[in-house]
């Protein structure tokens, strides 16, 4: 059980509260099943009157809809051309995983740095597939990235889990902990026979954390991990605080920078000489959608800007 102090629960309150006001229905439903399963120290019956009668009146149970999601995906800008890495079935269904490829610099003589977005690992986290699908629409509008990096975007990794809102694929397993170890689950098979065929120089990885009321990363591997997501944390704290406490989802942190991974979760497969970057941005999962969208495309831009900018000067030295 995560406890809460009385301020948490307050401010968790009238995060719902903004999440109803904004139509953010399946969002604020998910928030307050939680209460309502005693996931936590306060109870659903601590809401206000009206917070716990929208609650009923949402439903005992919600479901997204990944054939929509891929509708959406579908309707984005033109510039990105969108490929099926493959499909699985589950329980009579076709899932398809796909992927946003940037098209090429318009000049065959144009250098660009192959980089990576992976979203939506965990079902029960929608502001990764939405943050990352909001910082694709923004790259396409930027020359500057543009001329710079070639983009690929895994929008959802876990489209059973995207559809039934559990952290958890179909067949109840996380998949962030079967990577690197030979798992036969469908989407995990996908994306390292994708990842073994690309050479990425950085990846990005967006997720959200329930227990946390703040932004954090984890800067795995090279200094330079690190060193890009301080800023990444800095610009977004506009809109979401950073989380500065020293300990963070059980790991040693220093100003919401967490320098290791959980084992078996997803990360590059370095094949070169040069070791490339490993970012997560987590947001607190309690916080308003359109905020914690915000705050993952906030923090990619600025990842991809800093790596620019640190490219530039390498030039010189």
């Amino acid at each position: 059980m995560t406890q809460l102090s009385q301020e948490q629960f307050a401010a968790v309150a009238a995060e719902v509260a903004l999440m109803l006001d904004e139509c953010e229905h399946d969002e604020a439903w998910r928030v307050l099943a939680m209460f309502a399963a005693g996931k936590f120290n306060y109870r659903l019956a601590d809401f206000a009157p009206a917070t716990q009668s929208a609650f009923r009146e949402l439903g005992a149970s919600r479901q997204r809809s990944y054939p929509a999601l891929l509708e959406q995906i579908a309707g984005l800008d033109a510039d990105f051309a969108i490929e099926e890495l493959g499909s699985f079935a589950h329980e009579r269904r076709a899932y398809p995983l796909v992927k946003l490829v940037c098209a090429p610099a318009a000049s065959a003589y144009a250098t660009v740095i192959p980089v990576c977005v992976v979203a939506g690992i965990h079902g029960d986290e929608p502001d990764s597939v939405f943050g990352a699908l909001e910082f694709a629409r923004r790259f396409a509008q930027s020359a500057e990235l543009r001329r710079t990096y070639a983009l690929t975007v895994y929008p959802c990794l876990n489209p059973v889990g995207y559809e039934r809102m559990t952290r958890e694929n179909g067949r109840g397993l996380d998949l962030n902990r079967e990577f690197s170890r030979n798992s036969d689950e469908p989407e995990v098979v996908l994306m390292e026979r994708e990842l073994a065929a690309h050479d990425f120089l950085g990846m990005i990885g967006t997720h959200s954390d329930y227990e946390s009321f703040g932004l954090y990363a984890y800067a795995a591997g090279a200094v330079l991990s690190e060193r890009l997501a301080k800023p990444a944390l800095f610009q977004a704290s506009g809109v979401i605080p950073i989380n500065t406490e020293a300990v963070i989802d059980g790991h040693p942190a220093q100003l919401g920078i967490i320098n290791q991974k959980y084992p078996n979760s997803l990360g590059p497969l370095t094949k070169g000489a040069v070791e490339p970057f490993d970012i997560t941005i987590e947001t607190p999962n309690l916080f308003a959608l359109r905020k914690r969208v915000e705050a993952h495309a906030i923090a990619c831009e600025t990842i991809l800007h800093e790596y620019r900018a640190l490219a530039a000067e390498a030039m010189y030295l």
